[in-house]
This record gives structure tokens, C-alpha cells and sequence, in this order.
């Protein structure tokens, strides 16, 4: 009899990798972080303060580890 597997879990290596990595970016722009060491207003980076471009950096890495995953089809 075959065991069921959770459809939850990935089931690869590269699946599990860009679990993790999506994870780590969204760790990134949770209070923690963002609140405790990354509100700063100076430096201004691209016209932005430097709180605004570290959330930028942080949800464009999650967007791009989605896109990635979903190109793969993990």
C-alpha cells in the first residue's frame, strides 16, 4: 500500500530550497528585522528612504523566488 504524501510539502530538493528562500525574504520585512535594525531614513537610495528601498529588496526577492518557482513548476 502506498503512502500518501501531503500535497503541502514539496517534494524536491529545488522545491524545498525555494521554500526556504521565500521564507527568509518575507523574515526580512517582519517588524524584527525592519523595526530593530534596517529604520533608518539615511541614506536616501534612489530617491527613497533607506527603510522604503529595504522593503523593496525584500518583496521583490519574494516575488522572484515565486516566479521562479512557478517557471519550474515545483
Amino acid at each position: 500500500m502506498k503512502i500518501p504524501r501531503s500535497h503541502y510539502a514539496p517534494r524536491t530538493r529545488r522545491g524545498w530550497i525555494c521554500t526556504i528562500a521565500f521564507i527568509v525574504a518575507m523574515l526580512l520585512a517582519q517588524p524584527p528585522i525592519v523595526h530593530g535594525l534596517m529604520n533608518r531614513i539615511e541614506p536616501w537610495i534612489l530617491g527613497m528612504p533607506f527603510l522604503f528601498f529595504w522593503l523593496l529588496v525584500a518583496y521583490l526577492a519574494g516575488i522572484a523566488v515565486l516566479i521562479h518557482a512557478d517557471r519550474k513548476g515545483l
